[in-house]
């Protein structure tokens, strides 16, 4: 199938390069019948990779929507990360829920599981004493609890925490101990109203040879008969069809014949 549209995309305006109208207009030359823009909401701990202007990033979406109409449709989403939720739902024509992050409360610290493979190393030692699955733990925990207090209409990259993690670095992902926590979380928060986005990301940076999910628990998602959505990830204007034939190919592997697709507005269901 062809991609019509993803809405899990940055730009400058958080931490991703290009401008608003040129990811627009990349969408629309890749023949894209619909874009969504999703900056990272304002995150007073991390300002310089999140919106700085709740306000002002809703205005210039919905005006670049307007300049665009006829050529593309422009939707208004913004990823969230657990402790840095948008003041208002209703801004928004959607939401992704995303964990970025690991507080430390007894050193008053955000640990990063995105940033680099050494803050994810100084979480694992400062905060777990070296305990890589303990800190797994604690991000799925911190995963499950997102999505049940603040109902995100996408799950953005479940299993971020797999990152920087491709060789073993961290801990074991086929070891029993890494699956059962995983596929518990996802137990946990999964239900047909609640879309996880298979996100090509990690690949466009370099960092994994497969898409989050990974294929346990993409197996299992279909099995629970969990919706889901293919998502690039994009921070930049040239990687916004990045890896989406190996996200399908993944999903075909896992089962699933039918994925969301956004479309005026809402998410549609289509075959793959």
């Amino acid at each position: 199938m062809n991609i019509t549209s993803t809405v899990h995309n940055h730009c400058e305006l958080c931490d991703g390069s290009g401008t608003l109208d040129e990811l627009i207009r990349a969408a629309a030359e890749a023949g894209f019948t619909d874009i969504g823009i999703s900056c990272h909401g304002v995150t007073p701990f991390e300002l310089e990779y999140s919106l700085k202007d709740e306000k002002g990033y809703i205005s210039a979406v919905r005006q670049a929507a307007k300049k665009f109409e006829g050529v593309i449709n422009v939707a208004l989403g913004v990823e969230q990360d657990f402790y840095a939720p948008v003041s208002g739902r209703s801004a928004f024509d959607y939401r992704i829920g995303s964990v970025h992050y690991i507080y430390d409360e007894d050193r008053g610290i955000y640990h990063s599981v995105d940033d680099t493979p050494e803050k994810l190393r100084r979480c694992v030692d400062d905060m777990f004493g070296g305990d890589a699955l303990a800190m797994v733990r604690r991000y799925y925990e911190l995963a499950v609890e997102n999505v049940q207090k603040y109902r995100p209409d996408i799950v953005g990259h479940f299993d971020l925490v797999t990152k920087f993690n491709g060789h073993g670095e961290f801990f074991d992902e086929s070891s029993p101990e890494y699956r059962s926590i995983a596929l518990e979380a996802l137990e946990r928060i999964c239900s047909p109203s609640t879309v996880f986005e298979v996100n090509t990301g990690a690949m466009s940076r370099g960092w994994r040879a497969a898409p989050y999910p990974a294929g346990f628990i993409l197996r299992r998602m279909r099995e629970l008969k969990v919706p889901v959505t293919v998502s690039t990830d994009c921070h930049s204007p040239d990687k916004l069809t990045y890896g989406i034939p190996q996200a399908l190919e993944a999903l075909r592997q896992a089962g699933y014949s039918e994925i969301y697709v956004w479309r005026n507005g809402r998410f549609t269901e289509e075959k793959i």
